[in-house]
């Protein structure tokens, strides 16, 4: 309980304090960093969405890239790798250009445009999902591009076809450490 305190004529009741008597019954408050956050969790967040923003641009790039190198191919579609590559460069394209606009609205307003937790299942499961159908589909792409030359056919469209894959290798290689991040966001909450 508190005890007041006497200055001449009048009683003034004493502030709170952290002991176990006191007020706030032994709440101590946290000490914010030089960033303005609680022991630095809120900025190493941040700093992760940042990077994370970057490398889902990249993977935009890359795999807008390869849906346009594979598409720009006149016969792709007469072999399912490159099909396959297609069609998962196209999903990909789609998936991060909205997870870029999602993810730059919100670190742009500090406004979360779904709910964290339904945010961090639709990270979770897209990111892994797709990272796994970047690294299935390059692969695909790359044995029917490596199959093609021994075959020694080599023309336009067998490059461009060979451009498609290293651009698809190099989005799952900027998708990879994404996956990484969402899982990791997932499982810390």
């Amino acid at each position: 309980m508190q005890q007041p305190e006497k200055r001449g004529d009048v009683t003034l009741p004493r502030p709170p304090r952290n002991d176990v008597e006191g007020g706030a019954a032994g709440v101590t408050k946290p000490e914010s960093n030089s960033q303005g956050s609680l022991d630095g969790k809120k900025w190493k967040w941040d700093w992760m969405k940042k990077w994370v923003l970057i490398l889902r641009a990249c993977v935009l790039a890359f795999s807008f890239i390869a849906f346009i190198l594979m598409a720009s191919v006149g016969d792709f579609y007469l072999y399912a790798g490159p099909s396959y590559l297609l069609g998962v460069a196209i999903i990909v394209t789609l998936y991060t250009a909205v997870q870029v606009g999602i993810k730059g609205h919100e670190l742009r307003t500090k406004k979360d445009v779904i709910s964290p937790k339904i945010a961090a299942w639709i990270d979770l499961c897209g990111d892994q999902f797709l990272a796994y159908m970047l690294f299935s589909s390059s692969s695909a792409g790359a044995a029917i591009s490596i199959g093609l030359k021994s075959e020694l056919l080599t023309n336009v469209g067998l490059e461009l076809m060979a451009a498609s894959v290293s651009m698809s290798i190099f989005a799952f290689f900027c998708m990879a450490p994404i996956a990484l991040f969402s899982s990791c966001r997932f499982f810390s909450n």
